[in-house]
């Protein structure tokens, strides 16, 4: 499966992921084979690519729960923007407190983890689909800690309006990656945060957000897109440090034209060490609520090793129990003998485990006399089938 752009895409092409339309409706299901036609309507749904399969790829197995998160995103990043819009000319559409009733309705609950798949961003639409993801994923983490379904729906709505102001901000900040931001750069970005803030009006609140929410709201404008080890979070409310979890999630796995993104699991651990920051039972919940590592999935261990996830642990998400492919043992790495030993390092894209030789080396290879009889005897062989 590899990602292209509209420009890019030739007839033949099939889709990897299904397209929908703004208001949720299937318009191309996956697998479906791209004509001129086909392109030249994807082109005009503005998209900026779309994931193919590769050409003898079968497709991969989706559950109804995927394809739901996959249409839900499309349909809420329409309606948020629009949301958005009104509100910077003075009013609320009804649509934003359907959505967020929709969300933790969803997703609110104590469900099993499901895999959690971004749309791929652009610096056009990367607010409104990390936004939505991030309500999503506050959501989820919500509900696996039992909270309130009024509480989920206050979290979710700040989730939704938190980085209302980075639609503000200037093109020669967002096109920068964030590591790249001047100390310049990181007051713009605070200033216009603070002003679409006052957009919302917490003093007279004319759009009936909760005190809870506008509290969150409050409190996740100290959060910023470069990590600060020592930001004290220590009296914000537990709902704005779970916004901090999903939102630092989001970032660090999502796909955009101009970010690779991480794995669930290395996103996951760099949370779990930064125990300051984010708080260890939020991260476990986020853990629970969503896969980080999925059954039948190529990981690498701390000691280089690759293996195969067979099954989910039951009580830690990244300690699964999986084949070791170097030794064909099976490892658990919920066992307490593992822990302090093994871990997983990160996934494998791929599983290709042939040396890479350049030209240079090729030609110091000489071959003994056993191989060059058995190599001539392959090559009549082949000649005399050619016959």
């Amino acid at each position: 499966m590899k990602f292209y752009t509209i420009e890019n895409l030739n007839p033949g092409m099939r889709l990897a992921r299904p397209i929908y339309n703004k208001k949720g409706v299937l318009l191309y299901d996956r697998g479906l084979i791209l004509n001129d036609q086909t392109i030249k309507n994807i082109g005009n749904f503005n998209l900026i690519g779309v994931f193919v399969l590769d050409a003898a790829e079968p497709l991969p197995p989706i559950s109804d729960e995927q394809r739901l998160l996959e249409m839900l995103q499309t349909k809420y990043l329409f309606t948020l923007r629009d949301c958005l819009v009104a509100i910077s000319k003075g009013r609320m559409l009804p649509d934003f407190f359907e959505m967020v009733a929709e969300i933790t309705e969803n997703y609110g609950t104590d469900h099993s983890p499901i895999p959690f798949t971004q749309l791929i961003r652009g610096t056009e639409d990367y607010i409104y689909k990390h936004s939505v993801c991030t309500a999503i994923l506050c959501a989820m983490i919500a509900g696996k800690m039992g909270l309130s379904t009024a509480r989920i729906r206050d979290l979710a709505a700040a989730a939704l309006l938190a980085d209302f102001g980075y639609l503000y901000l200037p093109r020669q900040v967002t096109s920068k990656p964030e590591d790249e931001w001047s100390a310049a750069d990181t007051v713009s970005v605070e200033q216009y945060r603070r002003k679409a803030f006052e957009l919302i009006k917490p003093d007279t609140n004319p759009y009936l957000l909760s005190g809870v929410t506008l509290q969150v709201l409050r409190e996740s404008l100290q959060i910023n897109r470069v990590e600060d080890p020592t930001l004290d979070t220590s009296k914000w409310q537990e709902l704005t440090k779970v916004l901090m979890v999903a939102d630092k999630y989001d970032r660090m796995t999502a796909m955009s034209l101009t970010h690779s993104p991480e794995s669930a699991i290395a996103a996951y651990h760099h949370m779990k060490d930064q125990s300051i920051l984010y708080d260890k039972r939020i991260v476990r919940a986020l853990g629970e609520a969503i896969e980080i590592v999925s059954p039948g999935q190529s990981i690498r261990l701390n000691t280089k090793t690759p293996a195969i996830v067979l099954y989910d642990a039951d009580d830690d998400p990244d300690r699964p129990v999986l084949l070791d492919l170097a030794t064909n043992q099976l490892i658990d790495l919920s066992e307490a003998k593992t822990r302090g030993v093994l871990e997983i390092a990160d996934v494998m894209e791929f599983m290709d485990q042939r040396y890479d030789f350049d030209e240079e080396t090729l030609k110091q290879f000489v071959p003994d006399p056993d191989l060059t009889i058995a190599a001539e005897k392959i090559r009549k062989g082949f000649a005399k089938a050619r016959k």
